[in-house]
This record gives structure tokens, sequence and C-alpha cells, in this order.
């Protein structure tokens, strides 16, 4: 568990590129924009994947292989489920595109109407809402 934290406080606690490419400290990472948020997740990813990587002696596919790696050895906790996290949004993020993102909220809403979840309009949420706190 320790070396786990360790390596994600480490990776962590390096400075972060902005959109714009301007060095920032971490304290200024709360301050940025949802649109700063891929770059600074994929700066993570990389640091995380070589930081691992390196103390490891070996090559691993992404942060989630790296991760069972070090649950292997007995390290656990939440810092290997943000390993694996990390590497999903990661993944999410490099292959991001408008037409895939439409086609995700095509297929749901498509699987709300099979399940018989009706497009509920203001007036009928709010009704629901009033019919259960009467």
């Amino acid at each position: 568990q320790g070396l786990a934290q360790a390596i994600l406080a480490q990776a962590a606690a390096g400075p972060v590129w902005s959109p714009g490419l301007v060095r920032m400290p971490a304290r200024t990472r709360l301050a940025m924009d949802v649109d700063g948020a891929a770059p600074v997740l994929l700066e993570l990813h990389g640091r995380l994947l070589r930081l691992v990587s390196g103390r490891a002696g070996q090559h691993f596919q992404g942060l989630a292989a790296a991760a069972g790696w070090l649950a292997r050895r007995g390290c656990r906790g939440k810092a290997l489920k943000a390993m694996r996290q990390l590497d999903v949004v990661a993944a999410w993020v490099r292959h991001a595109t408008a037409p895939k993102g439409d086609e995700l909220v095509a297929t749901i809403n498509q699987m709300l109407d099979l399940a018989g979840f009706a497009a509920a309009s203001g007036l009928r949420v709010r009704n629901l809402l009033q019919e259960v706190l009467v």
C-alpha cells in the first residue's frame, strides 16, 4: 500500500502543463477549468506509467497493468484504484471525438427507450415530484 501511495504522490507533486503549455505549479491545478483537465490527466498518466515502469524495470501496456503488477506484490489501497481509473479516462481522452460522443448518447437514449423510460418533460417531472412530496 505504501509503495502505490508514494508513487501516486510523487507523480502528482510535480508541475503540470496548462492547455497553453505554460508551466504551472501544482497548487494552481484546482483552479483550472474543465478544458484544462485533459492535458493534466494525460500528463499524470504518462508520469505514473514512466515512474512505475522505471522502478519495476519493465514496460507496462497501461496503468491498469502497472496497478495489477503492484497489487500482485502486496500493494493495496485507493491509489491502485485511481491508477486503473486514470487509465480508462486517458483512453477516453485520447480517442474522444464528437461522433463517438454522439454515438454514445444515442446508444444510451435507445437503451432508456427500450427499458421503458420515456422522455420526461419538465411539467411531468414537476408533477411527479409533487405526487411524491404530498
